[in-house]
């Protein structure tokens, strides 16, 4: 009898083969294939749908394939299984977001003994040789490869705050403690919230859209606070679209893939994360921890907004840590505040530093009223804040001080900015004409603000009386 079994599973192994279906191993040996090619479609969230539908029973098997990632010789991806008798009856999901490695045969072959364990003889094999199959074509390490000049019309640096915050780029913003730059970061929500801008001098060019605020350090309450606060500063009613906000304890590393998921299915457009050393999980100093928190961020596709402190050491560019926090950042400013204790408001100046696509924008001053129930941004010319003016440019120095002593030499300028006569000069030779104005002789020139400039009438007596003198 045992003979006359074996006979019998040779020849149905043999039939099988013959007509190409699966004869145990779930892959077919030859002929056509045994499983039908699955419907293929891309979600909202970036996630990889493969669904096969059996004709005869009805029975609907999907494979769910999301973040899939190339990584040296590997590629990574996390897999789910859903099963479903037919169309009217309810999902069961076999396997629930597992990793799987497609380069790994061991990986897959693991993948394989854990479904028919939990759902026996469906051909997992060849699914997964299926699926492997169309993501290994689908699926890159970038983008697809082009031709530049392929681009027709290709249009400047977009904004979705000018001039803060560059489209679709990694945006940062840095200060001491107790600077208000927390306070700036919700004003920007609230400003591509609301389609326009709450804070003169700077725009919303688009029509904004949905924001979500991942916060290291405060709380849903404060931060609820101070956005109802901005929008009574500004005046604005009902919000346009919505702020998400989200409480985090990991770094953005490992929540990245679920923030994705979040930031496609709630279509948000800006992204601000407060605050950098503490999303990278502190180790600010390690290009270890903070490349691969650039690299998780990019690949949101969104405008995103770091908040970071900067180096406490004045001589010191950019951000506290490793200089890669500078390098990786497209566009990077810092607000350097004044305030005098007990007064209901703050100066701020935001000071462009850094800039990839652009020249550096003019130094934004504010004075930050705070009242009973609001927060509002005044816009000021020029700071009124010494403290604030000795962390600006020299030329913004230099304006400053001709503001309120026009007419004045290279020395004068020099001693009432303590800065040197070389400096100064050089300063002065490199801007002329379009910053300053300095009168016709040869030695011991007057300099002027260049929107102060004397007409002609006016320098021909001025060069006289200084003749004279």
């Amino acid at each position: 009898m045992g003979a006359a079994k074996v006979k019998r599973d040779a020849d149905i192994g043999d039939i099988a083969d013959a007509v190409g279906v699966s004869n145990g191993n779930e892959m077919p040996s030859k002929g056509k294939a045994a499983l039908p090619e699955p419907d293929y479609d891309v979600n909202q969230t970036g996630e990889h749908l493969f669904t096969w539908k059996d004709a005869v029973t009805g029975e609907i098997f999907r494979i769910t394939v999301s973040h899939p990632d190339r990584s040296g010789m590997d590629f990574w991806c996390m897999l789910s299984v859903m099963y479903r008798q037919d169309n009217f009856t309810k999902p069961l999901l076999i396997l629930p977001g597992k990793r799987w490695n497609l380069t790994s045969t061991t990986n897959t072959d693991g993948q394989v003994r854990s479904l028919n364990r939990r759902m026996p003889e469906r051909l997992w094999d060849a699914r997964l040789a299926q699926v492997e199959g169309e993501l290994r074509g689908k699926v890159q390490t970038g983008d697809d490869l082009l031709d530049l000049d392929t681009i027709e019309n290709p249009p400047p640096p977009a904004y979705t705050v000018w001039p803060l915050l560059e489209e679709n780029e990694h945006n940062g913003i840095g200060a001491d403690g107790g600077s208000t730059k927390s306070i700036l970061a919700q004003a920007m929500c609230v400003a591509f919230c609301n389609g326009e801008s709450i804070i003169e001098g700077m725009t919303v060019p688009g029509a904004g859209g949905n924001s979500m605020f991942l916060d290291y350090e405060s709380s849903k309450g404060t931060q609820a606070y101070r956005r109802r606060q901005l929008m009574k500063g500004a005046e604005l009613g009902a919000s346009k679209n919505k702020i998400y906000y989200k409480r985090m304890y990991s770094p953005i590393t490992d929540a990245a893939r679920e923030l994705y998921d979040i930031i496609k299915s709630r279509n948000i457009g800006l992204v601000v994360i407060d605050s950098g050393s503490r999303a990278v999980g502190g180790e600010t100093s390690s290009e270890n921890m903070v490349i691969p928190y650039f690299n998780a961020v990019s690949s949101w596709g969104v405008t995103v907004l770091t908040v970071v402190h900067k180096a406490k050491d004045k001589e010191s560019r950019g951000p506290s840590g490793v200089a890669q926090w500078w390098n990786q950042f497209r566009n990077y400013w810092e607000l350097v505040k004044d305030q005098t204790p007990g007064q209901p408001e703050v100066y701020v100046t935001l000071r462009h530093d850094k800039a990839n696509d652009e020249a550096l924008h003019e130094p934004l001053n504010y004075r930050l009223e705070f009242g009973h129930d609001y927060i509002k941004y005044h816009k000021e010319e020029m700071s009124v804040s010494n403290v604030i003016l000795d962390e600006m440019p020299v030329s913004i120095q230099i304006r400053s001080f001709l503001d309120n002593f026009p007419q004045s030499t290279t020395k004068e300028i020099a001693s009432g900015i303590t800065k040197s006569d070389k400096h100064v000069g050089n300063e002065l030779k490199k801007n002329e004409g379009k910053l300053f104005y300095g009168t016709a002789e040869a030695r011991g020139r007057r300099w002027t603000n260049i929107d102060s400039k004397p007409t002609e009438s006016e320098g021909q007596q001025q060069a006289m009386h200084w003749m004279r003198d």
